[in-house]
């Protein structure tokens, strides 16, 4: 079940500083500018290029000495109860709530739709075992209830301990759930114990590596997580673009599996079974054949990618680049880098999502954006 902690956080006056996104996602002009002008950044924690000459291990030390900095600043301190926290994220026109608090790794039911690489498994376990603490929720989801759902808008009557927006426009709130709140909160969970993992499957793969090698520490068994009402989770497509500067493509290629017609609606919504970008059109395709319509990049890879373009590793393949669909047309920027041909899918549903976890399968490749995105460094959860 998930169980309330005594989270390391932000003071509330530092809240809005103190968050930050994936280092994957500053370019280095942004991650200069952050750890210049903001000292209260969780960059300044992790902050990589400062540590780039160093062993992993020497990295990873410095990594919680920064930490432990901040804390004898007081920029971080640690709640003296264990609390519940529910966290809501506003962006574009959609709201997204969830439930923060600990999960047992060894005897929580989580179902898992990814495959992990074991390097980058081995990697992250090597850096929490070191630094001793996580900085990110993973992302799990489950059946809806409509007693926590009441209990979670009850709650966001009362005054968050924050509430700020980001610089990319993004509205952050957090509340404490303390005394008969959390007892309620905590029986609540205590009736379904099985979880659907939607994003980290890495970290979780590493912290089950760390719960085993720390068998001796309780804390080390557990992993930050945020628990979200299935009805309620986020799910997008990627758009797959494709540099076809060494292929010999035609439209005409198409013709004997798909009825293919020039787009005319918007962007909200995708039409027919995939929408194509080729020549400065959008094209709607329709397949004349059986697909299995629940898996789209699935059938996009067997009827085109693999067969028509030769991509048979849609993972490694380097004529493909992956963007995060949206309600909007993308490709005068992707022709701009040089993708001439670009391909919309429907979303992947919450039930085939769910149905391909409980058979212990995996998704195809950047099956799924899920949101919300959760930042580093809103709260902590120090284990050692």
């Amino acid at each position: 079940m998930l169980k309330p902690f005594r989270a390391v956080r932000a003071e509330r006056n530092k809240a809005h500083l103190v968050p930050s996104r994936s280092v994957d996602l500053y370019s280095a002009e942004q991650l200069y500018d952050k750890l210049r002008n903001n000292p209260y950044s969780f960059l300044q924690v992790i902050r990589p290029e400062a540590d780039i000459l160093l062993t992993n291990q020497e990295r990873f030390e410095r990594i919680r000495s920064r930490l432990n900095q901040f804390i004898d600043k007081g920029t971080f301190r640690q709640d003296e109860a264990p609390s519940y926290f529910l966290y809501e994220q506003k962006s574009a026109g959609r709201t997204y709530s969830g439930i923060i608090g600990l999960l047992d790794v060894n005897k929580a039911e989580v179902h898992l739709h990814e495959k992990t690489l074991e390097s980058r498994e081995k990697l992250f376990a090597e850096y929490l075992e070191s630094t001793g603490f996580q900085a990110e929720p993973i992302l799990v989801f489950g059946a809806s209830d409509s007693q926590r759902t009441d209990l979670m808008e009850k709650i966001k009557l009362t005054v968050p301990i924050f509430d700020f927006f980001t610089t990319n426009e993004i509205g952050h709130k957090l509340w404490a759930i303390t005394g008969d709140l959390k007892i309620t909160l905590e029986e609540n969970f205590r009736k379904n114990n099985e979880y659907f993992l939607a994003d980290g499957h890495h970290r979780f793969g590493s912290t089950k590596r760390v719960a085993e090698s720390m068998k001796h520490c309780e804390e080390a068994q557990m992993i930050l997580t945020m628990f979200m009402d299935e009805k309620e989770i986020g799910i997008d497509s990627f758009e797959r673009w494709i540099n076809i500067s060494d292929m010999n493509f035609s439209i005409d290629q198409l013709y004997d599996r798909f009825e293919v017609n020039k787009k005319v609606g918007g962007f909200e919504i995708v039409e027919g079974d995939i929408e194509m970008f080729f020549q400065g059109k959008w094209f709607v395709l329709k397949s004349m054949q059986t697909i299995n319509r629940d898996l789209p990049p699935e059938y996009l890879f067997s009827s085109i990618l693999d067969p028509i373009l030769g991509i048979k590793d849609a993972k490694k393949d380097r004529r493909i680049t992956y963007v995060h669909q949206k309600a909007i047309d993308q490709s005068q920027e992707m022709l701009a880098k040089g993708l001439e041909v670009g391909f919309r899918l429907p979303a992947v549903s919450v039930e085939t999502l769910k149905k391909t976890a409980l058979a212990g399968g995996t998704m195809p490749p950047k099956s799924t954006y899920i949101e919300p995105k959760l930042r580093s460094g809103m709260m902590l959860h120090v284990f050692k």
